[in-house]
């Protein structure tokens, strides 16, 4: 029998983490200021509303695709290492079986958030959507529903897992106990995704998604999980856009 040899320990360190976050603020916010310019050099205003969901999606493309090419950077280039290192390793196929089960108790679980929440703070409609209707409603243009699709069902969950599991998980392991490290990695997970409402359940996902990962060896089922998450999101605001 063949003995699985324990990947070597990250040799990245919680700041890069950080800095890669940071410099993914920094990004939007030039973003952000640099929209604005260009909103009163249009006279107040936007063209259209199609304009508005090209740039916000053209944004999230782009801001997605950034910290992609900042974690090349910071961790791959910067420590000589491949992308396998990050968690971008085959996993055994008991895994991928167990996706779906995983995936139902996530699911289960935002059920009985949801009812606690309404509640708590109204009716869910009132909530902010971590995907706007107004990007949605973008699915009305051909280009835009597939940019949209692949960006939040593909690349986002990519590059998020590698992010927040693959480098900032690894980076706490590195310094305390399994279960703290878990723990904070999903707290900042949830905090970077700017929901009061929703840190709860983006907590709870990154717990989940984080012990997946530690369990496993492996980002492919928190990709896979992450994915079958926002693929739901999207196609539920996208339903109630509907009527």
């Amino acid at each position: 029998n063949t003995v699985r040899r324990k990947p070597r320990p990250a040799p990245w360190r919680v700041r890069d983490a950080l800095l890669i976050m940071g410099a993914g603020l920094g990004f939007l916010l030039t973003v952000l200021i640099t929209s604005l310019g260009a909103v009163e050099l249009q006279g107040g205003g936007f063209a259209d509303a199609q304009s508005r969901e090209t740039l916000s999606t053209l944004v999230s493309v782009g801001f997605t695709l950034f910290l992609l090419g900042m974690i090349h950077v910071f961790i791959v280039h910067r420590y000589h290492c491949p992308w396998r290192m990050l968690g971008l390793r085959p996993v055994a196929w008991p895994w991928l079986a167990a996706v779906p089960l995983i995936f139902a108790l996530l699911t289960f679980s935002y059920v009985l958030m949801l009812r606690v929440a309404t509640a708590v703070f109204g009716r869910a409609a009132n909530w902010p959507q971590p995907l706007t209707t107004s990007v949605v409603n973008a699915t009305h243009v051909p280009a835009l529903e597939l940019i949209i699709i692949v960006t939040n069902v593909f690349l986002t969950p990519l590059v998020e897992e590698l992010l927040f599991r693959g480098v900032l998980y690894q980076a706490l392991r590195r310094r305390m106990p399994v279960g703290s490290a878990i723990l904070i990695s999903a707290l900042i997970f949830s905090a970077m995704h700017l929901s009061l409402v929703l840190f709860i359940p983006f907590t709870l996902m990154g717990i989940i998604l984080a012990a997946v990962y530690e369990r496993s060896g492996s980002l492919i089922p928190t990709i896979l999980l992450h994915g079958c998450n926002n693929g739901i999101i999207l196609l539920v605001i996208a339903g109630n856009t509907t009527h």
